[in-house]
């Protein structure tokens, strides 16, 4: 379950979607192929660093 949204990350996440969207529909393959990259990239990042996060907040409430 979402614990808690992040509106900075949602926005980014958007933001990309919709320039993703664009660059495909105007044809524009090498700009579609770097903005997925990016997209991708910033999501694992996340991901990591909220699993990290979330681990390290647990591990700080046992002790």
């Amino acid at each position: 379950m979402i614990e808690k949204i992040n509106i900075v990350d949602l926005t980014v996440i958007i933001g990309l979607v919709v320039a993703l969207v664009l660059a495909i529909f105007y044809d524009q393959k090498e700009l579609a192929m770097s903005i997925a990259s990016g997209l991708l990239g910033y999501i694992g990042g996340n991901i990591k660093t909220a699993t990290t996060n979330r681990r390290n907040d647990s591990n700080e409430s046992i002790h």
